[in-house]
């Protein structure tokens, strides 16, 4: 009989999680900053139904949304890139200086401080850069940088919204704070 009750419940579980994974709940207003790439970041993450209350100046908010990226070296890359600064620097600069770098975008919802959840993207890109270019619009990254860092953002978006840790979140926010909280 154990057994029987035991196979009922596993065969079920599936089935929850399925349906869990596929309804978004509305996640809290929280505060949006980022390192690189604000504003198309910003509305590729709030596009997603359950970041519909992302907001880039709520200052004060307990729950942010932040992205942070860091560009670092390669072995290779350090190597390549010291001797294409020597001969950029001695054809004042009319060789492109090359450098490879893994690009590391972070994000992270934090709750009063603390990190409720941390998803990182990671990506290795050579680049050819002219170092007289002042108006870069790819934020250093290149056309084929920026394009990743904009595919990341809704994955980003989309792990986080079914995420067990945001859903609770959601759901303690709505106990708190919702409409049922206001009634007498």
């Amino acid at each position: 009989m154990k057994r029987m009750m035991v196979l009922a419940v596993l065969s079920a579980a599936p089935v929850f999680a399925a349906q869990a994974e596929e309804s978004v709940a509305p996640l809290p207003a929280m505060n949006f900053t980022s390192s690189l790439a604000a504003d198309q970041l910003y509305g590729l993450v709030k596009e997603n139904p359950a970041f519909g209350s992302l907001e880039k100046n709520l200052v004060g908010s307990p729950i942010q949304l932040r992205i942070t990226h860091t560009l670092q070296p390669t072995a290779g890359g350090m190597a390549t890139g010291l001797l294409s600064a020597i001969w950029t620097g001695g054809t004042l600069g009319l060789l492109p200086m090359v450098t490879n770098n893994d690009l590391v975008l972070h994000y992270e919802v934090l709750v009063n401080g603390k990190s409720l959840v941390s998803y990182s993207f990671q990506r290795n890109f050579t680049r050819a850069v002219n170092i007289w270019k002042q108006d870069d619009p790819t934020y250093g990254l290149g056309d084929q940088g920026l394009a990743w860092a904009r595919t990341t953002a809704t994955d980003f978006a989309a792990q986080a919204a079914r995420s067990a840790e945001m859903a609770s979140l959601a759901r303690e926010y709505a106990y708190f704070f919702g409409e049922a909280a206001s009634k007498p």
